[in-house]
């Protein structure tokens, strides 16, 4: 496999040659056809000197070319004119072709010429041989310019390509913390900018992977801690095994399990190719699934629950839909103080240009508002990352991956979901599903 610095620089040879080739046959076509032109005008020229001396003017004052044979006869064939003496008679050679030169209709006699080549002068000889001397000398020089600058362009080109490859190959290792030159031809750029952005997401996750390890041991260890303390301490005779005791360690037990079963829903849902089971379901009877599921809580604490709900049918996965609004109205109902009020909205908004200019562009929006203390501004934008529990939700249930999961749901929708609270207004979760 060829470098790119190889592979630039052969093609920039090759086609600087394939141009000189070019330019070469140009040459010599051109210079064939100046050859034909001046042949071409030389025979007119002698024809019209052998038209004045046929006519009685003086030879002298019509001179004849001396690079060419030239033979002049008049009527009967005699020599009368030529370059290359009359002292003798002249036989005519087997070969030689006698031209007529005529005065209108009136025969004035003949002429003969030799083959007019250009090279017979000595001054053309000189002019040729000085022209083939600067065509080589000026195409030895422009192939060593263009090699020099064939390996310049080459090295400008292959050199930002080669930082690139080594700093993704860095990423590859592991090495996330040195960033790539973003420099050279556009391409280049783009790939070393996409590779920074890779390196920073990677290294953002590395980071978030720790901490999320970080997290899940606290949170094991510390109900596991506990309930090894109590059994311990039963088995030495310290506790009583009564009903109470070992109620509180079976709740121990199931912030574990529920702990566990979440992870395990996350991460699966963090798959590649998690396949979704998308239908076209109502939206009233969602909302009504969901009113039922937290019934008796809101019943029990005397919540007023209040829902507004389009008479709309939705496309998802009814079932994660179901799971990712659970786990927001359990956020909701636990944060509700006795006898506060959440409000569940469902309505379809309508654009009027699609994104694709084809039709109207629709988006389902769910709105989810409880009362309650102010979550604080600062933890917002860390409540959908994994494990995190600030102080507003320090104390309560739950593993601190309910939103994360519904956020996963969401995107998983191509949707988007956001938190916004205050003193004034409470807390509203909103999901925004395309349809």
């Amino acid at each position: 496999m060829h470098s790119l610095f190889r592979r630039t620089f052969v093609a920039f040879i090759f086609s600087f040659a394939v141009l000189l080739v070019v330019l070469g046959g140009a040459l010599i076509a051109g210079y064939n056809h100046s050859l034909s032109t001046w042949s071409a005008r030389r025979v007119a020229m002698v024809e019209s000197a052998a038209r004045r001396i046929l006519s009685g003017a003086p030879s002298g004052e019509q001179p004849l070319p001396q690079d060419v044979p030239v033979f002049i006869y008049d009527r009967q064939g005699t020599l009368v004119a030529s370059n290359r003496g009359i002292g003798r008679r002249r036989e005519p050679e087997h070969d030689e072709q006698r031209l007529p030169v005529r005065s209108g209709e009136r025969l004035l006699g003949y002429y003969s010429v030799g083959s007019a080549v250009f090279r017979n002068d000595a001054a053309n000889r000189a002019l040729a041989q000085s022209l083939v001397r600067a065509a080589v000398a000026g195409a030895l020089a422009a192939f060593g310019t263009a090699a020099v600058a064939a390996w310049a362009f080459a090295r400008s080109l292959s050199s930002p390509a080669a930082r690139v490859a080594e700093g993704i190959d860095a990423i590859a290792h592991g090495s996330l913390s040195s960033p790539i030159p973003e420099e050279g031809a556009e391409e280049i750029v783009r790939i070393a900018h996409a590779a920074n952005t890779l390196a920073a997401r990677l290294h953002d996750e590395q980071s978030l992977r720790t901490q999320w390890a970080r997290d899940v041991t606290h949170d094991l260890r510390t109900p596991i801690a506990s309930m090894r303390a109590q059994l311990e301490a039963i088995v030495d005779g310290v506790y009583r095994p009564d009903p109470q005791r070992i109620s509180g360690t079976l709740a121990e037990l199931g912030r574990v399990e529920r702990l566990i079963a979440d992870l395990d829903e996350l991460m699966r849902l963090e798959e590649p190719n998690v396949r979704m089971n998308v239908t076209r379901f109502g939206a009233r009877d969602f909302a009504l699934t969901l009113e039922q599921r937290f019934g008796h809580q809101v019943q029990s604490r005397q919540i007023d629950w209040r829902a507004d709900v389009d008479d709309i049918a939705l496309n998802g996965d009814e079932t994660l839909l179901h799971r990712a609004l659970s786990n927001v109205l359990a956020n909701a109902v636990r944060h509700t103080p006795a006898g506060g009020r959440i409000r569940l909205q469902l309505r379809r908004e309508v654009s009027t240009v699609a994104h694709d200019g084809n039709g109207d562009a629709g988006r389902v929006v769910v709105a989810v508002t409880n009362d309650g203390p102010p979550i604080p501004a600062d933890e917002l934008p860390h409540l959908f990352q994994r494990l995190y529990r600030g102080e507003y939700a320090r104390h309560s249930e739950g593993a601190g991956l309910g939103l994360t999961i519904a956020q996963r749901i969401v995107l998983l929708h191509n949707g988007t979901i956001d938190i916004t609270s205050g003193a004034a207004d409470g807390t509203t979760v909103t999901v925004v599903l395309p349809q």
